[in-house]
């Protein structure tokens, strides 16, 4: 922790930064509903203390208008949604639109996951405007790995489809997905508005975030947070939600300074 602290403080004292985090398990805590979930009030504090000093962004899979109702951010907050796809600066529509074909592939997804899912005790289909996405996390077990295996091998590989896996997510585009060039086209529309945005630091929790890891650069100054066990491309890990919380306070402690 001690190093993470260090980098933070470099990190903090930077002209112009943007702090950019997914939502579940990052500042809420992961549940099974998705509709329920919330930022722990801690986070949300700190969210409200940093956007007096910080660009402030929630990068998420979910859709623009479900990461806004759950996670009711600060107005100041921009929010990436559809896996980089979609974004609250770009207008009522949030980000591109589907031609022709990608609509019809888009609805092919839709259906073949519906069938998928058919008659499976805790899996269902969420439609999101560029993609369709499988949820198993309330199934059994051997359910969920059997309906996962399923999209992966069908669905998953027809030609144009995009996919991403997450924590029993497989989420499958008629678009390229990716949080990282999300994050990357929100720092340039940024930096072109104003100041150059000099680092950024971005947590997540998922193998979804992995993308976004890699697109930032640790030597440059922009700073990488691992939230959770499993894998990372991050240079730092906390344990959970309210490990991140605590370091943005800290963050906001540092740029107020």
């Amino acid at each position: 922790m001690r190093d993470l602290e260090e980098a933070l403080g470099r990190f903090a004292g930077l002209g112009r930064v943007l702090v950019a985090l997914d939502f579940d398990g990052v500042l809420a805590p992961i549940v099974d509903e998705p509709s329920a979930a919330r930022p722990l009030p801690e986070a949300a504090a700190a969210l409200e203390r940093l956007v007096a000093t910080t660009d402030v962004a929630l990068v998420s899979g979910r859709d623009l208008d479900d990461l806004r109702a759950c996670a009711a951010p600060p107005a100041a907050v921009v929010l990436v949604g559809g896996h980089g796809t979609q974004s609250s600066l770009e207008g009522a529509a949030g980000g591109q639109s589907l031609s022709e074909d990608e609509s019809a592939l888009l609805g092919r997804l839709g259906a073949e996951l519906d069938r998928l899912a058919e008659g499976v005790e805790g899996v269902h289909v969420e439609r999101k405007p560029m993609s369709a996405v499988l949820h198993t996390r309330r199934a059994t077990r051997p359910d969920a790995e059997r309906v996962t295996a399923a999209a992966l091998a069908g669905p998953a590989t027809w030609d144009g489809v995009h996919a991403l896996r997450g924590k029993e997510v497989v989420e499958l585009g008629a678009v390229e997905l990716g949080k990282g060039a999300g994050l990357l086209r929100l720092r340039d529309r940024l930096s072109a508005d104003g100041p150059a945005v000099d680092a950024v630091l971005f947590a997540g929790d998922d193998v979804t975030d992995e993308n976004a890891f890699a697109a930032l650069d640790p030597a440059a100054g922009d700073l990488t947070v691992k939230v959770g066990d499993g894998e990372t491309g991050a240079a730092f890990r906390v344990d959970g939600p309210s490990d991140v919380a605590a370091l943005l306070h800290r963050l906001a402690d540092l740029r107020s300074t």
